[in-house]
């Protein structure tokens, strides 16, 4: 009787795997660092997603973005005003993976675009899915935003003046 029950452990086990094995295998990989830039200035944040093609025909991967890490739900990013994703996909010859650049653009920062950032993926056909951690990317205010810089100085007057003073007493004493 013990040996029915090693047997049909067994079994299970097997099956188990089998179909674990089966499932498309997706990975979203990406830096895990904090972005931290200035308003107004380019950025793109970039993630790469490998998968299997011969279990996974993936076709939905988004960036998300979280305003505040306790805000319930990440929001897709859509807005094409806004923002610009671009996405490349490469497979080497003998490899049984794809990869997938999923790349975020933002044309000009403003400090609205600060959250948590994350790369996702789906593959279709199985469900299986692939999440990246979450980035914070931190805009700061400009310094100089607003500030007319003058390209007249004082000291430029007075070198004019010196300038010109100098000319005159040139010419008088010839």
């Amino acid at each position: 009787m013990q040996l029915f029950r090693l047997t049909t452990v067994f079994l299970i086990m097997v099956v188990l795997c089998s179909l674990l094995s089966s499932e498309g295998t997706v990975t979203v990989v990406y830096p895990r660092e904090p972005v931290m830039k200035t308003e107004g200035h380019p950025l793109s944040l970039k993630c790469e997603v490998r998968y299997e093609t011969q279990n996974c025909d993936i076709v939905t991967n988004w960036w998300y973005i979280k305003p505040t890490k306790r805000e319930p739900e990440s929001k897709p990013i859509t807005d094409p005003n806004q923002y610009v994703i671009r996405v490349n996909e490469t497979q080497k010859e003998k490899e049984k993976y794809r990869r997938r650049n999923i790349l975020l653009s933002f044309n000009s920062l403003n400090l609205n675009d600060s959250g948590y950032y994350q790369c996702d993926a789906r593959c279709v056909n199985s469900g299986t899915q692939g999440k990246g951690h979450l980035v914070y990317l931190n805009v700061t205010a400009d310094p100089y935003k607003g500030l007319k810089v003058s390209t007249w100085s004082g000291k430029l007057k007075a070198d004019t003046a010196v300038l010109a003073f100098s000319a005159i007493l040139f010419l008088w004493c010839y």
